[in-house]
């Protein structure tokens, strides 16, 4: 399952990148990026808790789009702490916890923060594989 770390880092790449060009299909963008990471999160080795609320994420902002901020605040933010947890100081888990604070601090820029965080973490996720 050594493809899943790429695949995971181009679509947050392609993702962070639809949310720059086309703001408007946020929930849609957000949610089926979640729902896809959880999937492949299921499917590979490890990373289950991370898995099942991108999964649980994913799907309360299809359902209910009026909680994306708080939706992907808290999934940012839980997974920014489990990722200090387990892996001690890594980038994309301090990402996800810088992004997730600063959508509860400054939801009206949650577009760009949701879209600048995805496209960094391809990047590192893609420098990381390479």
């Amino acid at each position: 399952m050594a493809f899943l770390s790429p695949l995971m880092a181009v679509l947050a790449l392609v993702a962070g990148i639809f949310i720059l060009l086309k703001p408007r299909l946020l929930n849609y963008i957000v949610a089926i990026y979640l729902i896809v990471v959880g999937v492949l999160g299921l499917i590979g080795p490890g990373g289950t808790i991370a898995a099942v609320l991108a999964l649980v994420a994913g799907i309360i902002i299809l359902v209910a789009p009026g909680f994306l901020n708080f939706a992907v605040a808290i999934y940012l933010i839980v997974v920014g702490v489990l990722g200090l947890i387990g892996a001690g100081l890594s980038v994309t888990a301090l990402l996800a916890l810088i992004a997730g604070i600063l959508i509860l601090v400054m939801p009206r820029l949650l577009n760009y923060i949701v879209a600048i965080y995805l496209i960094l973490v391809g990047i590192v996720g893609l420098i990381a594989f390479f």
